[in-house]
């Protein structure tokens, strides 16, 4: 494994790109990649959302992420010096989040604002308006972020277990 970053460079970009997202939801799940990708940023086994937001800003880094249609990634950029630290970071939270309950219940409340937000964006909801149109009746046809009724129905089990 790479652990040291390219000589010279001042900053270094890692990331990972899960092939999952929207297209690969039952529609009871719909949403459900969004939902984890949110959850993910909010602590590990060993880190809290708190601990992981001020070590990655205590060195200058970004940490990001974005879901869609089909793949979530979740990305970091850091100083160059930094990638050991990047690399222990992504893999933790990508394989050892918390996901615990309280968390899932704010998140639900976060995803339901975005919900409302994105009916009032115009370039979003043609968006959402245009693939309803191409693929009716499949998931590539239903808005990414999922619907307010697949919300609030999940509950911190359907998210752990898709």
């Amino acid at each position: 494994m790479v652990t040291e970053a390219v000589p010279g460079a001042r900053s270094v970009t890692l990331g990972a790109w899960v092939g999952v997202g929207a297209r690969d939801e039952p529609g009871e799940l719909s949403g459900a990649s969004h939902f984890l990708e949110h959850l993910l940023f909010k602590g590990t086994e060993s880190r809290s959302a708190r601990a992981i937001a001020e070590t990655v800003e205590a060195v200058g880094g970004e940490m990001n992420a974005f879901t869609a249609q089909e793949r979530t990634a979740y990305h970091l950029r850091l100083p160059g010096d930094e990638l050991a630290f990047g690399l222990d970071l992504l893999g933790d939270v990508l394989s050892a989040p918390a996901l615990r309950h309280d968390e899932v219940d704010a998140e639900r409340q976060v995803i339901t604002e975005e919900l409302l937000q994105s009916e009032d964006e115009a370039e979003d909801r043609a968006h959402t308006l245009c693939y309803e149109a191409l693929f009716p009746e499949h998931p590539l046809g239903r808005e990414v972020l999922g619907s307010a009724q697949s919300i609030d129905a999940m509950d911190r089990s359907d998210i752990a277990g898709f």
